[in-house]
């Protein structure tokens, strides 16, 4: 049919190729949630589910920002509030954090801090009670200035501040002197040298509105540098959708680049093996037709890609030119220069047509076979990649065949020269002498076996995802100095209880184990007995009541007296610290009226003062229900269920695998509802690897009952999987001796080398069946050139992908390429002795089966 009818073929597969290509333009979309890709319907993913339902706000982005870059703690403020609005200012996103105003939250909210911070706290405020003791600020500015010149750092820094506050007082700039108005609290880590900002991304937006809104959030930060004061701050954006995006763009980056890359490899290698531009060109352009067609497959089978199946073009563009190459050298073989290209072409399809059909089959296969296990990430791939692949199979025999008869041309000059036919040693002399000393190969090939099994059983898996993100990635950056700073990050546990007693339970329990670092959100509410008794303490340290009424008279304004004082100041710092001095200066220089408005908020912040110590020394623990509203939103869900954020107690990451395990097992043996990303993390990484071996095993038990049957034999369906089987032992070990680590982005080998790998097998045992007497066994009559073509077409296809700087894409594309090269290595160098071992006998046996 092909060769009878080539112009109508040929135009019904471009059209064909037209209308996939606009099909996926318009339909085919990129996920990046990996939640999606494990099956919605497991106990884990039903958690996650109800939690992420429960809090909208479980994926906030977060803008991290470093304190110290802005200079001063007022310029620092200045920033955040600058920030926040902006990009409250912003549509595109539906809720901003930046902190809660501090008068909201009750003086009991004291006892979540440590107790080191509390007591902390309270010396502070002790050291506060020398206003209680100076009615008058003049009197209070002269005691600060009695060790004259002698003033360490900190205390004219003190100073400086208040008096910067008592002219930004008397210009109304301000309503206190002593700093003690209500403000707002920023959420800073516990070191204080990091802020974080929460931004909300709008609910249920694509994934390409949520990059978009993430570069608007990244914008912000940028032009808010160039305004005045901000040019030294460092902030950057981070989060679990942020992390996400980031990786969804960079792979989708790396996949475009590599499949562009894959194809320019592969026409170069076909120039090169076929001396000229004719069928190279040709072969290219029906992989395209293919490549087209297995997309508009992806369409609408699966109607997205994700992380795992974005790679499938460059598998497509590996296996698909496999089959062009199998035809175009059984062509040289049955077509070396003459002109009639039809009859040629059928006999070609005779003599490669059934190991064409048997490997793509055995390949869909064993890919299709991933489709039956229960992680969605791997069971699309396996859909996508068994269509692809059988539909590259047809577009490339229907497409292929039909130019070469249209351009014969092309034909002639490939075989010109190409002589030898059916009875061409491949490899020359040394091709010739694979098999010569069967059994010595084979029992090299048995220690080499047996060695590669011991090293390939200690190869380790790299829980952390963090690791498959491009080195110097400003969301993992950012991610890394959030957790080193307090060990507190997005890679945490959550805990939802259904009352405040089930929450302090847990909290609790959850403390104990050595695992645990600390527990936030609403649990940050809740510790022991003895530590609240202790804070209880430290509290009651503070001036009593009686202490206070004491001292809380206050003063009539003294113009003249604050002159004084403030002017003497001037002077004698005018040398040691001239920014004291001016700021000295600006009081004295104040009229009358002005310094009058000075002394009576100065009387204001006293009576604040005397009410702060006041509630602090009385104060005990609260419940959720006394949290700020800002904090409300984030830990309180609208029907009550309150939130704990467990964090692990290793300073390390918490996803490398010696933290995250031991992690997860005991929060989950407290609480077995946990989940959050570390658990999802753990949890999916168990179903990942076991999904993996299945779909290996499936692979595996599926290409071998494919093989039986197309065989009529065992012992040749055994023979043809002995290459892919070692090749994956080798390409394990080598893994293993040179300290590579399997990952969430190259796990996949395992099925796909089983896959892709067992057409090397499949034909070198046809092409011995059929010409079992010529030497090397199993690579005559032009198999061996297709099968090292074929071999570095695939490849390419996969060593593309090393180019990306997304390291899970960049390590997919090196091992495929290990994987693939053992393979080849063992077909070329062991399968000959294999097969002459077995015989002739064997092979005609099977030759005749195959006639049959």
């Amino acid at each position: 049919m092909v060769t009878a009818r080539p112009r109508l073929l040929l135009l019904v597969c471009v059209l064909l190729a037209l209308l996939s290509a606009g099909l996926s333009a318009w339909r085919l979309e990129f996920r990046s949630d990996r939640s999606e890709l494990i099956d919605t319907n497991l106990d884990f993913q039903r958690r996650y589910a109800d939690f992420r339902a429960r809090f909208p706000r479980w994926d906030d982005a977060v803008v991290v920002v470093d304190m110290a870059s802005l200079g001063t703690p007022a310029n620092a403020e200045a920033y955040l509030a600058a920030l926040e609005a902006r990009l409250k200012g912003d549509a595109r996103f539906s809720a901003v954090s930046a902190g809660f105003p501090s008068d909201e939250a009750p003086p009991g909210m004291i006892f979540a801090e440590t107790l080191d911070k509390v007591r902390a706290h309270v010396a502070s405020i002790k050291q506060a009670t020398v206003v209680l003791t100076a009615p008058a600020i003049d009197g209070l500015i002269g005691m600060s200035s009695l060790a004259g010149t002698g003033l360490g750092e900190a205390q004219r820094e003190g100073l400086r501040g208040l008096l910067e506050r008592a002219g930004a007082v008397a210009r109304g700039e301000r309503a206190d002197v002593l700093g003690l108005s209500p403000g707002v609290q920023r959420l800073v880590t516990g070191s204080g040298r990091l802020a974080t900002v929460l931004v909300a991304l709008r609910d249920k937006a694509s994934n390409d509105e949520r990059i978009a809104s993430i570069a608007a959030l990244r914008g912000h930060l940028k032009e808010l540098k160039t305004e005045p004061g901000f040019s030294g701050a460092s902030a950057g954006v981070t989060g679990v959708p942020v992390l996400e995006a980031d990786e969804t763009e960079q792979s989708q980056r790396d996949g475009e680049r590599a499949g562009v890359l894959s194809l320019v490899l592969i026409a170069m290698l076909m120039l090169v093996a076929y001396r000229g531009l004719g069928a190279p060109l040709m072969s290219v352009a029906a992989l395209l037709i293919g490549v087209a067609w297995s997309f508009a497959w992806a369409t609408v089978a699966v109607g997205h890609l994700q992380l795992l199946s974005i790679t499938f073009a460059s598998l497509l563009m590996g296996l698909g030119i496999d089959v062009a190459i199998h035809l175009m050298a059984r062509l040289e073989v049955e077509h070396p220069g003459a002109a009639d290209v039809r009859e040629a072409m059928r006999r070609v399809f005779r003599g490669v047509g059934p190991g064409i059909v048997t490997a793509s089959v055995t390949v869909a296969v064993g890919a299709g076979a991933m489709a039956f296990t229960r992680f969605a990430g791997v069971a699309e791939m396996g859909v996508i990649a068994a269509g692809g692949i059988m539909l590259c199979t047809g577009a490339i025999m229907c497409a292929l065949p039909a130019m070469m008869v249209l351009f014969p041309g092309a034909v002639v000059r490939m075989g010109r020269d190409a002589g030898g036919g059916n009875g061409r040693v491949f490899m020359g002399v040394f091709g010739g002498a694979l098999a010569a000393r069967p059994g010595v190969s084979l029992a090299v090939g048995a220690v080499v076996a047996a060695g590669a099994g011991w090293l390939a059983s200690g190869v380790r898996y790299d829980t952390d995802l963090q690791n498959l993100m491009p080195e110097g990635s400003e969301s993992v950056v950012w991610q890394k100095r959030l957790e080193s700073d307090d060990a507190r990050g997005v890679w945490h546990a959550v805990v939802l209880a259904k009352s405040v007693d089930e929450a302090r339970d847990l909290t609790l329990r959850l403390r104990a184990l050595p695992v645990v670092g600390d527990v936030g959100g609403v649990g940050m509410l809740f510790h022991d007995a003895a530590d609240d008794e202790a804070k209880r303490a430290a509290l009651r340290t503070l001036p009593d009541e009686e202490f206070v009424k004491s001292a809380i008279d206050s003063a009539e304004p003294n113009p003249a007296g604050l002159r004084r004082v403030t002017k003497a100041l001037a002077e004698r710092f005018e040398k040691v610290d001239p920014a004291l001095s001016k700021a000295a200066a600006a009081v004295s220089g104040l009229d009358d009226d002005a310094l009058v408005r000075v002394q009576n908020a100065y009387d204001v912040d006293r009576s604040r003062l005397t009410d702060v110590m006041l509630a602090l020394r009385g104060a005990g623990p609260v419940g959720p229900e006394a949290l700020p509203q800002g904090l409300r939103d984030l830990f309180v869900a609208p029907d009550g269920g309150l939130l704990l954020r467990v964090y692990p107690a290793a300073r390390e990451n918490v996803l490398s695998p010696a933290v995250l395990g031991p992690f997860v097992k005991g929060v989950l043996g407290v609480a077995p509802g946990a989940t959050g990303p570390s658990v999802q993390i753990h949890e999916s990484t168990r179903l990942i690897t076991g999904a993996y071996r299945d779909a290996a095993v499936f692979s595996l038990l599926a290409i071998f009952v494919v093989l039986v049957i197309d065989f009529r034999s065992v012992a040749d369906a055994l023979s043809a999987l002995v290459p892919v089987l070692l090749g994956a032992a080798l390409m394990l070990a080598v893994m293993r001796a040179s300290g590579m680590a399997l990952n969430f982005a190259n796990l996949i080998v395992m099925p796909l080398i089983v896959g892709i790998g067992v057409g090397c097998g499949v034909h070198a045992v046809r092409r011995w069946r059929l010409q079992p007497a010529d030497p090397p066994p199993g690579l005559a009559g032009g198999s061996g050139k297709a099968i090292t073509l074929t071999t570095l077409t695939t490849v390419f296809g996969f060593a593309a992908l090393i180019i990306g700087e997304h390291r899970g894409i960049k390590s997919l594309g090196i091992v495929m390429s290990l994987g693939l090269a053992m393979v080849w290595a063992v077909t070329i160098f062991l399968m000959p002795a294999l097969l002459a071992v077995r015989g002739a006998r064997g092979a005609v046996r099977g030759a005749r089966s195959a006639v049959d």
